[in-house]
């Protein structure tokens, strides 16, 4: 396996393709507005505006007009969720009803002109259907687990959208293709092990899906027709403790994963699921501290580790720009119209302007 950052283990994050169709500026970034400039950090040349100040905020979505969140507590069992509204041009917030089950850190997506929302009440996977103006819930819709394949009990559900084509739900060794405008179930199959993180590529023509093998940990990457849900590859991630994060490329899918006291983060292939090497003078040939959290959106592959943040080309992993950061690895990047909103150490949620060669494909 290909690693392209080191060091000591961290809850890496991945940003699937979430939003619905959004437009794509040419030149710079602009950040939302109203709102003052927030001191982070990061430089000047990624300027900073604070969206959320609190909460251990989660599965960001962002669409052309409004970012969608999901604030989750897992203090006490069973876990809770309160799903959030930020409405860019006006800076409305939204909170919908809260939600209580196994909610895992990818339970939210936008698809199908809804927000869709999954947990576990035991067996029962519960899909909500809410109203991207206010959140209010259109349909809920329940799925039943088969319960085979299961690392943890209840299996905390897992989300991710396909571009024209289904909502994907995974619990347990259980996939779910479902209708993204009526929730109607088109196909029901299963995958090894315990599903645990899910993205589809940009053409909606591949689902990944990235399962815990055991509780002794173990990783195994299946590649499948976004579709049909036929199998196509598998790989078994050797090097990984457990199951991490993963991220389609219109040529592959990242991975972010732990690897005992280390963490990670290489590129497969999608024609067989082999490892892709990135150019001697990418930014997989830097070692950093503390792991590393990616994610690819906008055509831009996202790293986040303790001495810096970098964008990087999704294909070659080559460096296009990047920013020392103080020991912080910040999650839950995914950008839209040219911003990237994420999820600070610190909590709550920062919408975060990349200088233009972030967006370059020439460099």
């Amino acid at each position: 396996m290909t690693v392209l950052l080191v060091g000591c283990s961290h809850r890496p994050a991945a940003a699937p393709p979430r939003s619905t169709t959004p437009s794509h500026p040419t030149t710079s970034s602009s950040l939302p507005q109203p709102g003052a400039e927030t001191s982070t950090s990061l430089g000047p040349a990624w300027p900073t505006r604070t969206i959320v100040s609190s909460g251990d905020d989660e599965d960001l979505a962002p669409t052309s007009q409004a970012l969608y969140w999901l604030n989750t507590s897992t203090t006490s069992s069973p876990d809770t969720g309160v799903p959030g509204l930020y409405e860019l041009k006006t800076a409305r917030q939204v909170e919908g009803a809260q939600v209580s089950g196994q909610i895992s850190q990818e339970a939210l997506t936008v698809t199908g002109g809804w927000v869709w929302l999954a947990f576990a009440q035991a067996t029962t996977v519960v899909v909500e259907q809410l109203d991207p103006d206010g959140l209010a819930r259109h349909a809920v819709h329940h799925l039943i687990e088969t319960g085979s394949g299961q690392v943890q009990y209840p299996p905390a559900p897992v989300v991710t959208a396909t571009a024209g084509g289904p909502l994907w739900v995974g619990a347990g060794s259980d996939l779910w293709a479902l209708n993204p405008v009526t929730g109607e179930v088109e196909v029901h199959t299963s995958t090894t092990g315990q599903a645990a993180w899910m993205s589809t590529d940009p053409a909606g023509a591949f689902l990944y899906v990235v399962s815990s093998r055991s509780n002794s940990g173990g990783e195994l990457v299946t590649q499948l027709d976004a579709h049909s849900g036929r199998l196509l590859h598998s790989s078994n991630q050797q090097f990984a403790t457990g199951a991490g994060t993963a991220a389609a490329t219109a040529g592959g899918v990242w991975l972010s994963y732990r690897t005992g006291m280390a963490g990670a983060a290489s590129e497969l292939s999608s024609s067989n699921l082999s490892d892709v090497l990135p150019p001697q003078n990418g930014f997989g040939t830097l070692y950093q501290m503390m792991g590393v959290a990616s994610g690819v959106s906008e055509g831009v592959l996202w790293l986040s580790s303790e001495p810096s943040l970098t964008c990087a080309d999704p294909t070659s992993g080559q460096a296009r720009a990047s920013e020392a950061v103080a020991n912080e690895i910040i999650n839950d990047m995914v950008a839209a119209d040219h911003v990237l909103y994420a999820s600070p150490p610190s909590g709550g949620i920062v919408a975060i302007a990349p200088p233009a060669a972030c967006w370059s494909t020439t460099g």
